[in-house]
């Protein structure tokens, strides 16, 4: 599958046309994890042991009017993580992050690539949870390879968009919370790592 390109003649969707994006836009929880993400959760489950992390992942269905803004990296522009996370094929989402009631949720930085993420990830790791954590060296192994296996080391095919869910019950509400989204231009999914820990 090829990445997705600009339309240079399609003109932005229009008001009526933005009304009904969000319906036609479909999502189907997949669960293809490799053999890298399973060593990545298991190593979470290590530093975070009261806590832990889960992996969510969605196949987009595409239509020209939500393709115009993807292709252009202007998703913030239709308040993709906000709809996406309040979309009715993400109950099971909301379920397991123990949202009991509409989603309270705050984009805290949004980027146009994913070059980023390996440092986080590793960060997280590195640094651990409120009790453990793991050599860095280690800690980067883990997480580059979880991005080459699941990204194909893809970085600027992927946008990344921070988030926190303030009335998520999942969470502990406290330092070792967080929350990241990133939409696959090429293979058109949307991936939700949520990570937490406490004392």
């Amino acid at each position: 599958m090829d990445e997705l390109e600009i339309n240079w003649e399609q003109e932005r969707p229009s008001q009526i046309q933005l009304v009904g994006l969000w319906t036609k836009t479909k999502f189907e929880r997949v669960e293809n994890w490799t053999s890298s993400t399973e060593v990545l959760i298991e190593k979470i489950g290590q530093t975070h042991v009261n806590g832990g992390i889960q992996l969510h992942r969605y196949q987009v269905s595409s239509n020209d009017h939500f393709n115009w803004f993807a292709s252009r990296n202007r998703l913030d522009e239709i308040d993709f993580v906000k709809k996406t996370l309040r979309h009715k094929n993400l109950s099971d989402y909301r379920n397991d992050l123990e949202i009991k009631s509409k989603p309270e949720i705050q984009i805290t930085k949004s980027w146009t690539d994913m070059y980023d993420l390996p440092g986080r990830l590793a960060r997280i790791l590195g640094q651990g949870g409120a009790y453990k954590k793991i050599n860095q060296k280690e800690a980067w192994e883990v997480v580059t390879n979880f991005i080459k296996s699941e990204f194909d080391n893809r970085f600027e095919e992927v946008q990344l968009f921070d988030f926190a869910i303030k009335n998520a019950e999942w969470f502990f509400d406290i330092a070792w919370d967080y929350s990241t989204m990133l939409f696959d231009k090429r293979n058109f999914t949307v991936t939700i790592i949520d990570i937490t820990d406490t004392d």
